[in-house]
């Protein structure tokens, strides 16, 4: 329960910090963005139900956090976000055993491929509503910058969130020790 807490309270405090996290200039001026690799850590290791709030609350708070509206026309609407954190955390969860046995790599890995295509997905669908579409360097290091810093940010937060308590025991008491 704790894990969870601080979890929940790391998304928000997240989307706050990077905000004020300056463009990197090694990556063509990338934004650093922090979230997807939070997310990523509680999808493989929240219950199912869990990951599924837990991606509705980060999608919706990312949402709010990238709407983008030019003009009179929304670029990067509300929604699909929490589409995205759904069906990634889906697929995510079906590594939650190999995670939960201790294999951190897992979340390196997924935090790396999460926020890639999250950006990629971002560019599309302004392409998209541009009705335009032009691909150079400078985008794919708009990309790739912030995939290769999650990669290297997930096994700080694997073990900072991995030394926290968990809180409550993971299936009911056994009678032996309530017995006794």
């Amino acid at each position: 329960m704790i894990r969870t807490l601080v979890l929940l309270a790391a998304v928000y405090l997240a989307l706050v910090a990077q905000e004020f996290i300056p463009p990197a200039s090694f990556f063509d001026g990338a934004r650093i963005i922090l979230v997807p690799s939070l997310f990523c850590y509680g999808a493989l290791w929240l219950p199912f139900p869990g990951m599924l709030v837990f991606a509705l609350y980060t999608g919706l708070l990312s949402d709010l956090a990238f709407l983008h509206i030019v003009g009179d026309r929304v670029e990067i609407g509300l929604g699909w976000t929490m589409l995205f954190y759904v069906l990634a955390g889906t697929a995510l969860h079906s590594f939650r055993p190999l995670f939960l046995a201790g294999r951190w790599e897992i979340h390196c890995l997924a935090s790396t491929a999460v926020t890639a295509l999250l950006l990629l997905s971002q560019f599309l669908m302004v392409c998209l509503r541009r009705e335009t579409f032009s691909f150079d360097k400078t985008i794919l290091w708009q990309i790739l910058g912030p995939a290769l810093v999650a990669f290297f940010l997930a096994p700080i937060l694997y073990f900072i969130f991995h030394f926290l308590p968990r809180g409550f025991a993971e299936g009911p008491p056994s009678k032996k020790r309530l017995t006794s």
